[in-house]
């Protein structure tokens, strides 16, 4: 993932069973429980049998879009469905923090969890209860749903707000398939990036435009009568008319007679902005109090309004008990949680407020923002804080915000969400706090961004700090001892003497494990093994975290050396189940663990084992970089030893190749530099002849999961940031490797490897699909 490239897709990674948990949904997120449930109808409601009816039934594609924009009833058709098939509903409203395809698939865990078990979700069900021992990722969700062997629909509303093309790729790869009898219904605003069109050739589509949605005339007096407004059938006509068919211009008509007796001034409105804003105008100041319009526009800029929220917010201790007063009106304010209540409102409602206030006072909504942000912050929710400081265009704010929430983000597996925070800010923010500019030069080298980490390291070293860092750490000139040290640029005594100052510093506190494996491994890299050994021992914390996996996996290399494969076996073992501890994604310390215990497990004649970690030590082999020189290089040696061991000379002559192209940029690299020419010359010309899926090199093992998708070449090209050429001439290499004749052949056989995840259902529509693309790239 470097520059702009997207995350590789978390619908086609392989995850064996054993690797880190998927992300996992906070309590604290009280967001969670109100995108889990459709709102409350508004009194007044009506049900519409002529659109219901058609949806239920049996012969109904299992695919249904709701496209139309907002006022025409989208989400209340949703929630009318859900409550006409309540037993077998799963609902989820989408919002920007689902463009991360992790926190998409765990909020998909957590609406499943509420459909199949008895009572409402409390928000966490993907928490450490649900989720435990579960997978991450689009396929093992995908194997969930199958063994349930139930129907089930499910509705998500606001599906325009998905644009990240992972995130897509992962709602894509669940609708293509979904087991006999699990349906989708999604509503959105304008047609999502979804292949909508190949849905609809394969009849597996049914739309429902503004044309069906459009309210018809025995509709529209059902609207006015449920508010006490009787029509005869010319003014129902005229109404209709003035209305266009759309539902809220209807509903607020219907709502202002009811409250003034008169139908206000539509009859000399024109344009359905104007008419909206008119009515809403006309109730906020005729059917509100003051303070109650100003409460709704304080907190018009939450996706939804919690109790604690509305009193910060509001700065108002009764401002929770007035808000539930205004849902119950039926003023476009909806209750979509109970426990803790929560309230959202409708978007034409949010986006009046919001611009109303602007105008009003040009800068308000970013100054709520702001005011969100430090609220969010101060309870000890970072992560929320971040989003609503960057809304507020308060980048030093963010930059605080996510320094203090990233690494707690990254070990919850929302590599994408940070990926997002830090490449929204500029080089001048992070020199304005370049704490964060060392996190992120962290976060991109162990993603394998070198560039990127490079570009970071020289902010850190230019900058000068002596503030708080709200990451935990001791002090910014550990933070820039301990990226020195890890990123090596200037050969290891440099390394090392930073290594140093970092244990000094980092007597105690997050960052002590990290600390003193980068000194042990230092040490060791310089030649001093009985050093490295003691300083290493007092690195694991407890319980072992992610970092101090590291540490163990160092020490359990070393005792390879050293032929104690007792004590290394007992070591990979205890870093593992460290490792096993969190949800990181693919980085360049876990390919360490993985090549180490491939080579104990085929040391102890655990063939089976030994494999499957040499596949989980491949697919994050591309993260290994001359950003972090010696623990790429140093993982990579693992690795070939293990294949070596593993009868593969081929894979051994791939990592090696990887290792010298390494120390090439990075030169200066202690111990290692004499372990690579050993193990080069046990080689020597066995595999010139590079073949097997050993062999794939980092670069097509990031093509290799966007082949069993229904991206061509040049989506692939544009995925990936290359060339359609370069594409081809990797796939090329790919269908040899695996001796594939075709895109669909080198999918089957990396299933059957273990390098890519398979599908379950529907694998003669997926051949059928890679076939068709096939004739498509030919050329």
């Amino acid at each position: 993932m470097g520059g702009n490239v997207e995350p590789l897709p978390v619908s086609v990674t392989a995850t064996p069973a054993g690797d880190p948990e998927p992300v996992r949904l906070r309590a604290t997120n009280v967001l969670v429980e109100a995108k889990l449930h459709p709102p409350a109808p508004p009194a007044g409601t009506i049900v519409r049998p002529r659109l219901l009816d058609p949806l239920l039934a049996r012969d109904t594609p299992p695919v249904v879009a709701v496209i139309a924009g907002p006022g025409y009833g989208k989400t209340t058709l949703l929630a009318q469905w859900a409550a006409r098939a309540a037993a077998g509903t799963a609902w989820l409203t989408i919002d920007d923090l689902d463009n991360d395809p992790s926190v998409l698939v765990s909020h998909l865990d957590a609406a499943l969890d509420a459909c199949t078990s008895t009572g409402r979700s409390n928000g966490a069900a993907s928490d450490r209860r649900g989720s435990r021992g579960r997978r991450p990722g689009i396929v093992p969700f995908l194997e969930r749903l199958h063994a349930l062997r139930r129907p089930i629909t499910f509705l998500f509303d606001d599906v325009h707000r998905l644009a990240g093309p992972s995130a897509l790729d992962a709602l894509a790869v669940l609708v293509d398939h979904l087991p006999v009898g699990v349906r989708v219904a999604i509503a959105a605003r304008r047609e999502p990036a979804l292949p909508l069109a190949r849905w609809r050739a394969d009849r597996r589509l049914r739309d429902v435009g503004e044309a069906e949605l459009a309210l018809d005339e025995a509709e529209t007096a059902a609207v006015a009568g449920a508010a006490g407004w009787s029509l005869d059938a010319e003014a129902v006509r005229t109404l209709l008319e003035r209305t266009e068919g759309w539902a809220v211009a209807a509903y607020l008509a219907a709502l202002a007679h009811d409250r003034n007796g008169q139908d206000a001034s539509a009859a000399d409105l024109t344009g359905r902005d104007r008419f909206i804003a008119s009515y809403l105008r006309s109730e906020i100041r005729a059917g509100l109090a003051p303070e109650d319009a100003d409460l709704l526009a304080r907190t018009s800029v939450l996706e939804s309004v919690t109790a604690e929220a509305a009193v910060a917010l509001g700065d108002d201790e009764s401002a929770a008990l007035r808000l539930r007063a205004i849902a119950r009106r039926g003023v476009l304010v909806h209750e979509v949680a109970s426990s803790p209540v929560a309230y959202r409102y409708h978007n034409l409602l949010r986006q009046f407020l919001l611009e109303e206030m602007d105008r009003a006072r040009p800068g308000a909504t970013r100054e709520l923002h702001a005011q969100a942000a430090a609220w969010y912050g101060s309870t000890g929710r970072p992560e929320i804080a971040v989003e609503h400081a960057l809304l507020a265009g308060d980048h030093g704010s963010a930059a605080h915000h996510m320094t203090a929430a990233l690494v707690e983000t990254l070990s919850d597996g929302r590599a994408a969400t940070v990926e997002r925070w830090l490449s929204s800010l500029d080089d001048a923010t992070y020199r304005a706090y370049p704490p964060l500019a060392a996190l992120a030069g962290w976060t991109h080298l162990v993603a394998g961004r070198a560039e990127d980490a490079d570009r970071m390291a020289d902010v850190v070293e230019a900058a000068a700090f002596e503030g708080r860092c709200e990451d935990g750490a001791r002090s910014f000139e550990s933070h820039r001892a301990m990226l020195r040290a890890v990123m090596g640029r200037h050969g290891v005594a440099d390394a090392l003497a930073n290594a140093e100052v970092a244990a000094a510093i980092e007597v105690d506190g997050p960052w002590r494990a990290n600390a003193l494996w980068l000194l042990g491994s230092l040490r060791w890299l310089a030649g001093d093994v009985a050093g490295a050994e003691a300083t290493l021992e007092q690195a694991p914390e407890e319980p072992p975290t992610a970092m101090s996996a590291n540490a163990l996996t160092k020490r359990a290399a070393i005792r390879l050396r050293a032929g104690d494969w007792r004590a290394a076996e007992a070591l990979v073992d205890e870093s593992l189940g460290a490792l096993r501890g969190s949800s990181w994604g693919p980085v360049v310390s876990s390919f360490f663990v993985h090549a180490v215990h491939a080579r104990v497990a085929i040391a102890r004649g655990d063939l089976a084992t030994g494999r499957a970690e040499l596949v989980r030590a491949q697919l994050v082999r591309p993260t290994a970089s001359h950003a972090a020189p010696w623990l790429s290089v140093d993982a990579l040696l693992e690795l070939a030893r293990a294949y070596l061991a593993a009868s593969d000379p081929g894979g051994a002559q791939t990592a090696l190749r990887e290792a010298e192209a390494i120390i090439r940029v990075r030169p200066g690299l202690g111990v290692l530099v004499g372990e690579l020419v050993d193990l080069r010359r046990r080689i020597g010309g066995a595999a010139d002849a590079l073949a097997g899926s050993s062999t794939l090199t980092s670069a097509e093992l990031r093509v290799l999961p966007l082949l069993p998708t229904y991206l061509s070449f040049q989506d692939i090209a544009d995925r990936l940031g290359i060339s359609r050429n370069t594409v081809k001439t990797h796939a090329m290499s790919i269908y040899g490797k695996l001796w594939a004749s075709s895109r669909g052949e080198a999918v089957e056989r990396a299933v059957e490897l273990g390098l890519l995840e398979p599908y379950p259902g529907l694998d003669g529509v997926r051949r059928a699909g890679s076939d068709r693309l096939e004739g498509e790239e030919a050329g």
